[in-house]
This record gives C-alpha cells, sequence and structure tokens, in this order.
C-alpha cells in the first residue's frame, strides 16, 4: 500500500508523520530512568507513538505527487482512494501492518489502536545494587602523620672587632683608590670644554664682523634682479596682448525675462543677423560675439552699432 511506504519513509526521516483523516505518527526519545525501589537502570530509548490527531500540512499530496509524477489535484483524488481503503481495512478489524513500525487496528466503536513494534535501538534493564562500604578495625589505630621538619632559618653572620676593622680598611682603601684614578681623567674633562667654549667663542666674533658686509652686497644683488624680473614680465605682457586676440560681446538689447530675450534672439535670426543669449547681473543680454586684437574694440563697436543702433555697448 502506497501510504504504508509514505509513513515509512517521512517518519525517520523527519521524525513526525501526518496522515490526513488519519492520525499523526512520531518517534519520541525517551532517556534513561533509575527505579530507586527495585534498584534498575532503564537505557535510552526510541519509541514510536501515534494519535488520531492531525493537521494537514500537505506532505502527503506532495510526496504522492513527486512518487507517480502526479499533479497536485490527481495526487489529492489519489490520496482520498487510498485513505478509503485504509479505512474500509480497519473498520473490518483486520490488522494494517506497517513494517518496522507496528500494526494498526480499528474496533467497533471507530477507534484506531496502535502496538508499536520495538526498534532495535533498545537495550535490556541493568539490576544496579548499591555497595556497601565497611569500616576496619585496624584503621582506628592509625598512626600519626608523618609531618615534614620546618625549613631551617638563615643564620646571620657573627660580627666581631676583627672582622670590622678589616671591613673598614678595605673600604677606605678602595674609596681611596678610585679618588686617585678619577682626579687627572675630570682634569683633562675640564680643559677640552674649555678649550671649546673659547674656540667657539672667537669663531662666532669672526662671523658677526664679516656678516653685516656680506648681507648689504647680496641685498642688493637681489634688488637689482627682481627689478630686471620685473620689467622683463611688463614688457612680455604688452607685447603680447599687443598681438593676440581677446573675446568679448557688443549687447544690443538687455532684459528681464529669458524668453523675451530669446524671441529677440529669433527675430535677429531670422533677418540673417547672429546673436548670442547670456545672463548677467540677473538680467538676460543678447549680444554679438567679437574676435579682435585690444586696439580694435572701438572700432568694432562703432560697426555694430551702425546695424542696431547707438544703444551697443561692450562687456568683457
Amino acid at each position: 500500500m502506497i501510504l504504508q511506504q509514505y509513513i515509512q519513509e517521512v517518519l525517520f526521516k523527519q521524525r513526525v508523520c501526518v496522515v490526513p483523516q488519519l492520525g499523526t505518527f512520531s518517534v519520541q526519545h525517551f532517556p534513561a530512568h533509575y527505579n530507586d525501589h527495585i534498584q534498575t537502570l532503564t537505557a535510552p530509548r526510541e519509541q514510536v507513538m501515534f494519535t488520531q490527531q492531525w493537521q494537514d500540512d500537505g506532505s502527503c499530496v506532495e510526496w504522492i505527487a513527486l512518487k507517480e509524477n502526479l499533479v497536485p489535484a490527481v495526487a489529492q483524488r489519489k490520496l482520498e482512494k487510498y485513505l478509503e481503503e485504509l479505512k474500509a481495512d480497519l473498520q473490518s478489524g483486520k490488522p494494517v501492518v506497517l513494517p518496522g513500525i507496528g500494526q494498526l487496528q480499528g474496533d467497533f466503536t471507530g477507534n484506531i489502536h496502535f502496538h508499536a513494534e520495538e526498534l532495535p535501538v533498545e537495550k535490556e534493564t541493568l539490576d544496579i545494587r548499591p555497595i556497601e562500604r565497611t569500616t576496619d578495625q585496624r584503621s582506628t589505630n592509625t598512626t600519626p602523620a608523618f609531618v615534614p621538619p620546618p625549613a631551617p632559618e638563615a643564620l646571620e653572620p657573627i660580627m666581631t672587632e676583627e672582622v670590622e676593622d678589616t671591613l673598614e680598611a678595605v673600604t677606605e682603601e678602595s674609596g681611596f683608590k678610585w679618588w686617585w684614578a678619577a682626579i687627572p681623567i675630570a682634569a683633562i674633562v675640564i680643559g677640552l670644554a674649555a678649550w671649546w667654549y673659547l674656540s667657539g667663542i672667537s669663531k662666532a666674533v669672526r662671523e658677526s664682523e664679516t656678516l653685516p658686509d656680506n648681507n648689504a652686497a647680496a641685498q642688493q644683488q637681489l634688488a637689482a634682479a627682481a627689478a630686471d624680473s620685473l620689467q622683463k614680465v611688463l614688457a612680455d605682457s604688452t607685447a603680447k596682448a599687443a598681438i593676440t586676440p581677446i573675446t568679448y560681446y557688443a549687447v544690443v538689447e538687455r532684459y528681464k525675462d529669458s524668453s523675451a530675450a530669446a524671441k529677440m534672439q529669433r527675430k535677429q535670426a531670422a533677418w540673417g543677423k547672429t546673436l548670442v543669449l547670456y545672463k548677467r547681473d540677473s538680467m538676460f543680454r543678447t549680444a554679438v560675439e567679437l574676435h579682435s586684437l585690444a586696439a580694435d574694440t572701438l572700432t568694432q563697436r562703432d560697426s555694430v552699432r551702425k546695424i542696431f543702433g547707438s544703444k551697443v555697448f561692450l562687456e568683457f
């Protein structure tokens, strides 16, 4: 039967298997249990449980559709057919065997009884008895535990008059030897420091005597070079301005509205006069773009005035 195969495959994979209109199978884990009355330890086990309560999650229809390569609607009708066959067997009192799981058997009242099959992971119950400890009479006559002796204390040396005299003599002699070696070294260091200080002062005096003359000459040379550079830059800029053309505009009209300025531009274009449109100081201007030398700007303005009138002025 297809439903028996469905229960076997889904139950041990998901530990829960829902059969619509029949019930729910589940695998439950029971931990180890110790019974202190009969002193036995029951090993942990897995048990298959069954209840007639169910909530269809669509898994059974989906499994049948994949198994028999059917669309969901046809798989639903197939499921209803399989359920009718299973219910007919249960109503007749015939046990329905689920290999590896158990048996289902119905009664005349419509209830379904499940007899689970023992899973192979179940282990036997162990008998455990408590261990009683007996006291040994000989343990009462115990010998005292070994206690290690305390560590010996450090002894200070005994200071006698002869030892004190010897130590004072050695200390005075060693101090005298150190001072005898340090005196000539200190004299050499002081002499070198004095020579270095005097030589530095004489060098600074010589440099201060020659520095004013050198500074005055250097300042005069720098001033002359700066003047020559400035004259050269001015001459180059004047020459470039004389031979380089510039771009500027001969303004014909000014407008507050851009649409009026654009209308004027189209009108002049229809007459064959090309004007440019730009904005400056919140005013829209129609103008003629000019290119000429700086010396020819007035001549170009007069030429534009002859065409558009005396209101033409230049903007750079």
